[in-house]
């Protein structure tokens, strides 16, 4: 029985997919590595401010600017990635910044600070129904370098993602 439970969860494409992105440094690479095109994002340009407890994760007080993207992240046509971003311009470059004005992916453009990921929270559809219709959902804080924080996004993974095969590492 625990047997036939394991080679379940190993079988389980977005329990696969939870592993890597917990691994990786960065969800745009991930994504990468399964789209033979460039991600590439498309930015809705609402606003939402960041709550409290957001700005107490990205170590900024109440009048410190935070900015919010809602993209999708696709490959070709299709979306891979429905993600949620508030980050801190003053901790970026201004060309970043103007990137970003854009619809450059975020973790594209950061590349240079050389970024890593703390997981806040991550769960797949089998784990937590409120992720459907996506197959994964994580919340994570994206950090420089240095180990400063840069962004806090919730990152939602389409279905389609899990049919994309992975591109050997170059």
């Amino acid at each position: 029985m625990i047997l036939a439970a394991l080679l379940l969860a190993q079988a389980d494409p977005a329990e696969d997919l939870r592993r890597v992105l917990v691994a990786a440094r960065s969800a745009t690479a991930v994504l990468q590595r399964r789209c033979a095109h460039p991600i590439r994002a498309e930015v809705d340009r609402v606003q939402k401010p960041a709550t409290p407890e957001q700005r107490a994760h990205l170590e900024v007080g109440p009048a410190e600017p935070v900015v919010y993207r809602s993209v999708a992240l696709k490959c070709g046509a299709v979306s891979v990635s429905i993600a949620e971003n508030w980050y801190v311009p003053a901790r970026l470059t201004p060309a970043m910044n103007a990137a970003l004005a854009g619809d450059a992916p975020f973790g594209a453009v950061i590349r240079p600070l050389a970024p890593s990921r703390r997981t806040l929270g991550i769960a797949t559809q089998r784990e937590d129904r409120s992720v459907a219709p996506y197959v994964v959902r994580q919340r994570a804080l994206v950090l420089d370098g240095q180990g400063h924080p840069l962004s806090e996004v919730i990152e939602n993974y389409t279905p389609v993602l899990l049919c994309l095969p992975v591109q050997p590492s170059p």
